[in-house]
């Protein structure tokens, strides 16, 4: 996140999620069409702020003349995105792509590319530099034996020119190594200079992501070994994504990789690419000929990976409130606390950590605990789920949104952070980019339960029928073989058979839906007017040579007649 601004407060008049002006949804409109950004409406109200404070650097408070500006000034245009995008980032960000790139890809380019030509490494998205300076250093101390061209792009020229002085606050270090610091800055002050040997190994340039001018030879972006993109696709809408996926692969350079961001979308979906489940999360690389994707290792006969999509989770208005669990049942590492659980009918619990606060519904004790174990070391996955349920108690959505995040930098692979983060986006409305994640966590564990029912759900609300119904049966089918009082993974302390009773009630709803849906055929014939002795002669059961004696009244004499 971008310092330490204070939260935007909603105008008097103005609905959460709602523009406070006309001009607002105009300049949003055009920054939609100009750079392919887009704000669903739990995105509005943090725009808007960021609008406002761009106003303000021009001294400008109407938007009308805002607009204005920002058709015929760059410089104004300029503020707006650097407002509107989190420049935020830090040295060696989720430091498990790192050692990834380290261990496994650079051995792998020794053998194909050393001695032959450059290794080419591209920051798409760069910001103030870090991140393509971490290549940098990253390649020095691997002691890559050829010269290596490392670009990094950002939207934003204003990052650039920072990113090309290279001097950064202790901010930036935040998680670096001593030794790294030492070996590469130079302290003066409050700032580090970066070493200039590091500095002049990496060229910049102001790139547009969403316009399809790459890859460029002209421009030096093709045939890259190694691109980063690191959460710069969660500001695009999927079409957007879509493009910019299909773009990055095709400057790969055959056997290149791609890494995105913790919270970006899965690509695998979208376009032609092959997946590689590392250490460090997902990985992407060019589709081979003779194949569309070649998915992580998954045990689950009953998910498809082409039947799943979505996720959110079930409306409580169909739900009924769920048994209560007994105490004495083991807790899961990830489970947390069951919905309907009353403190004042449970022995009393001293609130010494995280997880007791949780349980006794103290959200704020919860919250400040989990965010002292974490600034302590202790941030292991349970921790860090505590926090964005607790924040996400609360109402704190935007927060539980940031914590979330942060936690999936530092567990990349974890299916519930996973799945918390499209309950999240869920919330907000945006059931699309919660079926994105949702999809991810079911890659990350086929047999994470309420991935599939929140998988289901969002289906549900984007009107895939079909596919979610067949989200709900593969709930079912895991839900079946489990004991009824069984715990449930992730499911905040709700037991198996609470969830059964959801799936099998979703199923059959959709099942309703889905038979309602189907167009239904009717003959059309003509309507025609008979006698009762006609109607008599048309039930007679005697060979059409032998005449019927129906009489006129209708009554039909023969001995063979129904």
């Amino acid at each position: 996140m971008t310092g330490n601004r204070r939260r935007a407060v909603p105008r008097a008049g103005a609905t959460r999620g709602e523009w406070t002006h006309p001009e607002f949804v105009a300049i949003a409109e055009d920054l939609r069409d100009a750079v392919g950004l887009v704000f669903p409406p739990n995105r509005r109200e943090s725009a808007e702020s960021g609008m406002r404070r761009a106003m303000a650097a021009f001294a400008i408070s109407d938007p009308r003349e805002f607009r204005r500006a920002l058709e015929q000034d760059g410089e104004a245009r300029e503020a707006l995105i650097t407002e509107l995008t989190i420049g935020e980032t830090f040295f060696f960000r989720e430091q498990g792509q790192f050692d990834f790139l380290r261990a496994s890809v650079l051995p792998e380019f020794r053998a194909i590319v050393a001695g032959k030509r450059r290794l080419r490494l591209w920051s798409a998205g760069c910001a103030s530099g870090e991140e393509p300076y971490s290549l940098a250093m990253l390649l020095k101390d691997a002691a890559w034996p050829d010269m290596a061209s490392i670009l990094g792009t950002d939207l934003a020229s204003a990052r650039l020119a920072a990113a090309r002085r290279g001097r950064y606050t202790a901010w930036s270090m935040r998680g670096v190594q001593p030794a790294i610091v030492a070996r590469y800055f130079e302290r003066r002050g409050k700032q580090f200079l970066l070493d200039p040997t590091i500095r002049q190994s990496v060229d910049f340039r102001v790139l547009n992501l969403a316009e399809a001018n790459y890859p460029s030879t002209a421009a030096g972006i093709e045939e890259v070994d190694v691109i980063f993109c690191r959460n710069v696709l969660i500001y695009f809408d999927l079409p957007t994504v879509t493009a910019i996926a299909a773009r990055l692969l095709a400057c790969l350079a055959p056997g290149g990789w791609l890494f995105l961001g913790a919270s970006d979308p899965p690509i695998a979906e979208l376009v032609p690419c092959e997946v590689v489940l590392t250490g460090a999360g997902l990985a992407y690389r060019p589709a081979e000929a003779n194949r569309r994707v070649r998915m992580p290792a998954i045990e689950a006969p009953y998910l498809p990976v082409e039947d799943s999509l979505p996720a959110v989770f079930v409306p409580a208005e169909v739900l009924e409130p769920p048994p209560q669990v007994a105490r004495t049942a083991p807790r899961p590492d990830t489970s947390l606390r069951v919905e309907s659980f009353d403190p004042a009918n449970d022995p009393a619990e001293p609130r010494d950590s995280q997880h007791s606060a949780y349980d006794q519904a103290d959200y704020d004790a919860a919250a400040r605990l989990a965010r002292a174990a974490i600034a302590q070391g202790d941030d292991d996955e349970a921790t860090w789920v505590v926090l964005v349920r607790s924040l996400a108690n609360r109402g704190q959505l935007a927060a539980a949104g940031e914590a979330c995040a942060a936690a999936l930098d530092h567990h990349r692979i974890s299916a519930e952070l996973t799945h918390l983060h499209g309950i999240l986006l869920a919330e907000g409305g945006r059931h699309a980019e919660a079926s994105v994640a949702a999809r991810r966590a079911l890659y990350l564990d086929p047999h994470f339960t309420v991935a599939h029912l929140a998988l289901g759900d969002a289906l549900s609300r984007i009107g895939d029928t079909a596919r979610a119904r067949l989200a709900f049966i593969n709930a079912e089918a895991l839900l079946t073989g489990l004991a009824p009082d069984t715990l449930v993974p992730g499911a905040d302390g709700a037991d198996a058979s609470h969830l059964l009773r959801i799936a099998r009630f979703r199923i059959e709803t959709l099942g309703r839906a889905r038979d309602a849906s189907r167009p239904r055929y009717r003959t059309r014939t003509r309507h025609m007017r008979f006698s009762s002795a006609e109607r008599a002669r048309s039930r007679c059961r005697l060979p059409r040579t032998s005449p019927c004696k129906a009489t006129p009244t209708g009554h039909c004499r023969c001995s063979s007649s129904g």
